[in-house]
């Protein structure tokens, strides 16, 4: 039996593999479930900002996610119309921080699986209830399996159920914002648009035209 300190992580999600593979580079004993039973990643894109990046790059995982990507020089943000509101020139915003880096949430997260490959996982389980003591946290999974760790981490979502076990019924309040989203046949229209392109431009066209359309849609 292992004497280093045990932990689990539930869920599977940029929070909880970036987590598994940090804690594996410090020699604790990870251990991770996801209650998916696939791996799928929802969501179209997601910008990861320079100091992810510098996060990433610490654990051997920069080079992976900026080759998944595109580095993101200029944000552009639109109003329906197409008229520019702001113009940030965000190598200049962040100097030496790292690259701004767009990427399909499907490479991000396999890129980050294979930073946390050394951790077991097992998937379509999920926290079903955990007992604290002064030393120890004893968890139930779904699945029935009942394991002893030092420390248990819930990455599980908006709807964590380790939230709800530790802390009881608290359920989520909406901050009263809204989001918007383009349809997948805009954003893959737009995706061709920023491959045809240099570097510079394609990531240009990417933000304005993106978020063109996530505007418009949520109008």
């Amino acid at each position: 039996m292992s004497s280093r300190p045990r932990v689990l992580i539930a869920g599977g999600g940029i929070a909880g593999l970036t987590l598994a593979a940090a804690l594996g580079r410090a020699d604790l004993d990870v251990e991770l479930v996801e209650r998916s039973t696939s791996w799928d990643a929802g969501g179209a894109g997601i910008a990861v900002q320079p100091n992810g990046m510098r996060v990433l790059q610490a654990l051997g995982l920069g080079a992976a996610v900026e080759g998944a990507g595109v580095i993101v020089r200029r944000w552009l943000f639109r109003d329906q119309h197409g008229e520019v509101l702001c113009d940030s020139d965000l190598q200049t915003l962040w100097g030496e921080v790292g690259p701004f880096v767009g990427i399909e949430r499907a490479r991000l997260h396999e890129a980050l699986r294979r930073g946390a490959a050394a951790a077991p996982c097992r998937v379509g389980a999920w926290v079903a209830s955990l007992a604290q003591t002064e030393r120890r946290v004893s968890v139930e999974l779904s699945d029935g399996a009942c394991r002893d760790y030092d420390l248990v981490v819930g990455a599980d979502g908006i709807f964590s159920t380790v939230r709800q076990a530790a802390f009881g019924d608290c359920a989520p309040v909406t901050a009263g914002r809204w989001r918007g989203g383009a349809s997948d046949r805009s954003v893959r229209a737009r995706s061709r648009a920023c491959s045809s392109g240099s570097a510079t431009d394609a990531s240009s066209v990417c933000v304005q035209s993106a978020v063109a359309a996530f505007t418009a849609s949520a109008m």
